[in-house]
């Protein structure tokens, strides 16, 4: 799950500063312009919202995965799921690798079930995706297909 470290605030600030600067100087001085000719008050207007509107991207996925986490914690089913397959596909995201992990779902009230599920996975936890290994998972109760695995540090 992604969380944000002490420092972020300063790095937004950072990245939110030249906007700022921009419209400051551009209502101080309204001949002001960008080289390509935009006035600098439009630029740090537009500045400014694109740096809001990437801060709310980031805050509503992670709200979106507190929530998802919330909801499994809440209504999952315990289950184990048996690796039957792994295997990378080719795509990394931030040099971590994309698994295709073909897994037996286990759970209570529920006939054993095969799923293929695909995610990012730790580099270093890789050498455990072993055929036959056991992992412990919570299974949404409408969606089967739909796990979280209860220890979440490879992922």
């Amino acid at each position: 799950m992604w969380v944000l470290n002490k420092g972020w605030w300063g790095i937004w600030a950072v990245l939110l500063a030249p906007g700022v600067i921009a419209l400051v100087i551009g209502i101080l001085n309204p001949g002001a312009r960008t080289d390509d000719n935009m006035p600098l008050r439009t630029f740090g207007i537009i500045w400014i919202a694109l740096q809001l509107l990437i801060l709310g991207a980031i805050l509503f996925f992670m709200k979106r995965q507190k929530e998802r986490a919330a909801y499994f914690q809440k209504n999952g089913i315990p289950g184990t799921a048996t690796i039957l397959a792994a295997g990378t596909t080719g795509t990394t995201i931030n040099d971590m690798p994309q698994i295709e992990l073909k897994l037996e779902i286990e759970a209570p009230g529920r006939d054993r079930y095969a799923i293929t599920d695909k995610r990012c996975w730790n580099p270093l936890s890789l050498a455990g995706l072993q055929k036959g290994k056991k992992l412990a998972v919570l299974v949404d109760p409408e969606h089967p297909k739909k796990i979280m695995f209860v220890d979440d540090s490879g992922a």
